[in-house]
């Protein structure tokens, strides 16, 4: 958040908000640059405590393994890593991980596509938003469109810092480097518009996080691997998407518009979901609508592993609502 010039404990984030409340009630102890390297369970599979890494001392980069029992074990360390810590979880009774029953522990990742539509405004014209946050938007294509599953709320740019502006809004037939680019940056930062719309994917069981069979992380367990494409449906409602953005700055007067093909490619780098989907027939995913593991009464996940489809927002507020009543 410095980077958009707000004063640091303005923002809600979680350090200034409802992390703090936990230790003050005297019944939490935080244990910081810890990594859980598995959930353990008992000779019955019932899950029992957690086996993690953590420093020696506070200032040392040494670590040595520790256990933690507990009556009820919460994950929410994300679609990736939450996915993986179930895979690493795995023993003699549950030989695929906790929850793994069915073949759907980290199967089904996805994010959010952003299809994203710049143009030019006519000269003397200026953007007046540069952030944080949208100045305008519709849900007008989020439901009820033809051939298409889903769909996107359509905004305007939600960050547009330089170096973004740089990477993905430049016009393609810019060069990357030089003099050109920079006189470009000077008269289309302000000049340009840019549209995105991160809209519903399509869930694959194809688009899934694994162990890797050879690579190791500093405490010697397997990192994650990313494998998979999305469904064809959500290069589809991609199209359908930047078509209305593009509609929608002709409409608005750009003299010029462009945009970045988009491809089949994994979009869990932010908004990641779905690894461990609620079901409620265990045959269908990993947890109940609760959040609860199926075949373990005391073992929840509270992040966004649980979501069947991210929908077309923002995930944050489902991750939330969803955690609060797990936790009721």
């Amino acid at each position: 958040m410095h980077r958009l010039r707000l004063p640091h404990r303005c923002a809600q984030r979680l350090p200034n908000t409802l992390l703090p409340r936990a230790p003050a009630t005297g019944r939490c102890t935080l244990v910081t640059r810890a990594h859980v390297a598995r959930v353990l369970t008992d000779s019955a599979g019932r899950a029992n405590g957690v086996e993690y890494f953590a420093p020696t001392a506070p200032d040392s980069a040494q670590t040595e393994r520790r256990t933690a029992h507990a009556q009820t074990i919460i994950l929410a360390g994300g679609a990736i890593e939450t996915a993986r810590l179930l895979l690493l979880s795995a023993s003699p009774q549950h030989p695929h991980g906790p929850g793994n029953h069915s073949d759907h522990v980290a199967r089904h990742l996805q994010g959010h596509y952003h299809p994203v539509v710049s143009g030019l405004r006519p000269p003397g014209v200026e953007n007046p938003n540069l952030g944080p946050g949208v100045c305008l938007a519709t849900t007008q294509f989020n439901h009820g469109n033809p051939a298409v599953i889903g769909g996107a709320m359509l905004a305007n740019e939600f960050f547009k810092l330089p170096i973004i502006f740089w990477r993905s809004h430049l016009p393609p037939d810019l060069p990357r480097w030089g003099l050109a680019n920079k006189r470009a940056m000077r008269d289309l930062y302000l000049g340009g518009i840019d549209l995105r719309g991160p809209f519903q994917e399509i869930p694959s069981p194809d688009s899934r996080v694994t162990l890797d069979p050879t690579v190791r992380d500093r405490f010697g367990l397997p990192v994650a691997r990313l494998s998979g494409t999305p469904h064809p449906e959500t290069l589809r409602t991609a199209e359908f998407i930047r078509a209305r953005a593009e509609e929608w700055l002709r409409a608005a007067g750009a003299e010029r518009t462009w945009s970045s093909p988009m491809d089949l490619r994994l979009s869990a780098s932010q908004h990641q979901a779905g690894t461990a989907r609620l079901s409620a027939d265990p045959r269908d995913g990993v947890t109940d609508p609760f959040g609860r593991v199926h075949g373990h009464d005391n073992l929840w996940i509270t992040d966004g592993v649980l979501h069947v489809t991210n929908g077309g927002f923002n995930p944050a507020l489902t991750i939330m609502v969803l955690a609060f009543r797990a936790a009721d």
